[in-house]
């Protein structure tokens, strides 16, 4: 909803998640020297590859790509795909609405310096609702609100590293109970007029079409507090209790009420629903095949080495 309500803007572009800082982005190791053109030119091709990006309404060709770049980098690729987006919808502005990028946001201040960043933060346990409803992982909602927490916790790491006016947290609930009042006072962060389209996001061009999908339908309704407080209604005291055990310290935080009583799991459960949600989205697991044997491949040119790498945490290949 935010990315809908911020593309509705009249110089906004917020084009469909991309998720370019986790699928392609930890291993920039492995294109050797982007000074030559066919590895920046395999960089360009791996990011309109992904099934992200190859979704968007846009006629971009790899060389294109590298020819709108303003730089040899990956900075500079990402800039131009995401100017190109903005130039077909006729915006001067870009931005960008991964949920992962909180995870990354001091990767992502230092190759865009003056870049902004909204964190839009929702009850944990409705956002554990949610989750588990779609079609995306994890399915438990006790692992979705460990996820919940994992992020929140992070971005308010990074944020606390980033000046004022680069940094502006709002609550979900606050947007859908005055909606007008919280989007000034995103204009007002970004530097841009306030414009009334934004108060009905539901009816752009771009949120018909993201709403076709059955993950994002909701987008197609208007603003409003129907979604809040969900949990309320939808889980049974114990399961509250027990959500409340483990992200209770994170809702005080961002000042979310919880119910005073704690119910713990048994490790081994907790293990259970954890491990139980290990499984990503088909789409993305094909892609990491394929990337991964792209790499390999590279490998064994000679293009990079072991040593090229800090860690082997993020894959043996």
């Amino acid at each position: 909803m935010l990315r809908l309500i911020l593309d509705a803007h009249p110089r906004l572009a917020v084009p469909p998640p991309g998720w370019l800082f986790d699928l392609v982005y930890p291993y920039l190791y492995s294109y050797g020297d982007f000074g030559q053109h066919q590895n920046l030119l395999a960089l360009a091709e791996d990011i309109l590859g992904t099934p992200t990006v190859s979704k968007w309404p846009l006629k971009l060709a790899a060389e294109d790509l590298v020819r709108a770049s303003a730089a040899p980098t990956f900075a500079g690729l990402y800039d131009a795909l995401h100017r190109a987006y903005a130039q077909a919808e006729g915006k001067q502005r870009w931005g960008e609405k991964t949920p992962r990028n909180g995870l990354w946001i001091d990767e992502i201040r230092s190759l865009f310096p003056d870049a902004q960043f909204i964190h839009i933060v929702r009850d944990g346990r409705d956002q554990a609702i949610d989750i588990s409803d779609s079609v995306l992982w994890p399915n438990s909602v006790y692992s979705g609100a460990s996820l919940w927490q994992r992020y929140v916790t992070a971005i308010r790491d990074s944020a606390a590293r980033l000046p004022e006016d680069a940094y502006l947290e709002i609550r979900y609930e606050d947007l859908c109970a005055a909606p007008e009042a919280t989007i000034r006072k995103l204009c007002g962060f970004c530097g841009e007029d306030f414009d009334a389209r934004m108060l009905s996001p539901h009816e752009t061009r771009s949120a018909k079409s993201w709403s076709e999908h059955p993950l994002h339908a909701k987008t197609a309704q208007p603003i409003s507090t129907r979604f809040c407080e969900m949990y309320r209604t939808r889980l049974p005291a114990a399961d509250v209790e027990v959500l409340d055990s483990l992200i209770g310290d994170a809702l005080k935080c961002f000042g979310y009420p919880v119910s005073g009583k704690t119910r713990a799991v048994q490790p081994r459960l907790a293990a259970q629903f954890l491990e139980s949600d290990t499984v990503t989205n088909p789409e993305n697991v094909a892609y990491r095949r394929w990337h991964e044997e792209r790499r390999r491949e590279r490998k064994a040119r000679g293009i990079w080495k072991d040593a090229d790498r800090d860690s082997l945490l993020w894959s043996m290949n």
